[in-house]
């Protein structure tokens, strides 16, 4: 019996502490768990994991009387719950030498899940500040070795939640396809290329088309703009990387999104391993405000919320779904404007929803729900028609009655000025 077990046992001797995450449905039932508890594993020297549900109180006082040594625990994550966005984000430094600035990738993931997850702000004009506006909502935490660069990015004050895990692993895939076709789409003086709609139509074609010129695009694209703000071409080059066999992928894990994923907690280790999860120095989480220790422990965890967090993100007729059954006058989501969702809704690959997982509810009948659907003819990169966009959207939806969408946006021919939206 490791160290952490005979702890719990000690601590709160009502507790189950089992070989089977499922053996703790019955324990559930059993005691009324609330929905916010939370499930943890304790890896052992085997590598085989105990499980046990705890209270977030019982969970800080294992923290304050367990030393950091043998703190070999991680967050279950299931399938059915709420979550927080998160990042596993990762590479080995000895395959990825020409890498200078370790720090450019996580970053530019950060970069990323800020503008995808929050209303456009047209009052932040400089990096720095935009920089300080994201580590307000994201916690990083650091285990990077001399070996490893290795992050966790979390998504600590949240603007929404998601689903499930199944909803974000679909997100982020389709985020990252979007920024390999950005790469892909753009021109310049050193990147000129042309491809087939069946040469981009998966991540893994759009990788192996970009691998002749992943260190030509971070060393010269730098001034290549994209939509996301003070985010170059060379930024996201930097999400590319090389395996422990040579081989190109990615530096975001997209495994850490499956069924009944473990996410190691904040200052734990892996077994045998000297390299706890730490918050990150470099990214200090928002400095303005003094966290405790119990503070921190609850922003690093996934599914743990301590506010109820109005906007959730589903899958519906398989596009991206904000729900807006919490807020009583749907005109007031103004200040709720996730164009960028609807961006997303336009590179979801089909192939994702083959064969999904049978105990999830990938399309719901949400009472009331902004749903995005493909339009046409409409460049959502002018700024002008992301504004009017929304505005539209926004009086079709101001009503339960209402039905429709934009099925498509033009300019005028001879007043550029005009905008016409095709309403269906």
């Amino acid at each position: 019996m490791s160290f952490v077990h005979n702890l719990i046992k000690r601590l709160f001797p009502y507790r189950i502490v089992s070989h089977h995450i499922s053996d703790l449905d019955i324990q559930s039932l059993q005691l009324n768990t609330d929905k916010n508890d939370i499930v943890i594993s304790i890896e052992k020297e085997n590598t085989s994991r105990h499980f046990c549900c705890l209270t977030i109180e019982e969970l800080t006082t294992l923290f304050e009387y367990c030393p950091i040594i043998h703190r070999t625990l991680y967050e279950s994550i299931s399938l059915d719950k709420p979550i927080k966005t998160y990042i596993d984000f990762e590479y080995f430094i000895d395959k990825n030498l020409y890498i200078e600035d370790h720090y450019k990738g996580p970053m530019s993931c950060l970069k990323i899940l800020y503008y995808f997850l929050n209303v456009p702000n047209d009052t932040i004009n400089t990096s720095e500040s935009y920089t300080k506006n994201i580590l307000k909502q994201f916690l990083v935490l650091e285990a990077s070795t001399s070996e490893k660069i290795s992050y966790h990015l979390i998504h600590a004050n949240p603007s929404a939640l998601f689903q499930n895990t199944t909803t974000l692993r679909i997100f982020m895939k389709t985020i990252i396809h979007f920024l390999l076709l950005s790469i892909i789409q753009h021109k310049c003086t050193t990147f000129n290329i042309n491809l087939t709609v069946q040469e981009c139509a998966t991540t893994s074609n759009l990788i192996n088309q970009l691998v002749p010129f992943v260190n030509t695009l971070r060393k010269h694209c730098n001034r290549c703009n994209t939509s996301i703000p003070f985010l170059s071409i060379a930024d996201i080059a930097y999400l590319l990387v090389q395996n422990k066999t040579n081989q190109w992928t990615l530096a975001i894990d997209t495994n850490v999104y499956s069924k009944n994923q473990q996410l190691r907690l904040f200052e734990s280790f892996k077994y045998g391993k000297n390299n706890p999860l730490v918050l990150s120095t470099k990214f200090p989480f928002h400095s303005e405000i003094q966290y405790s220790y119990p503070n921190l422990l609850k922003k690093s965890l996934i599914t743990f919320m301590e506010h109820d967090i109005k906007l959730k993100i589903y899958l519906k007729d398989k596009n991206f779904v904000v729900d807006l059954s919490s807020i009583s006058n749907p005109i007031n989501t103004l200040s709720y404007n996730f164009i960028h969702v609807n961006l997303l809704n336009q590179y979801i690959d089909p192939s994702i929803f083959y064969n999904p997982p049978t105990n999830i509810n990938i399309d719901r009948n949400l009472p009331k729900s902004k749903h995005f659907n493909t339009i046409e003819n409409l460049s959502l990169s002018i700024p002008d028609m992301q504004m009017f966009l929304n505005f539209v959207e926004n009086i079709i939806t101001s009503e339960s009655t209402h039905q429709g969408y934009v099925h498509s946006c033009i300019r005028g021919t001879y007043n550029k000025n005009l905008l016409f939206f095709n309403i269906a």
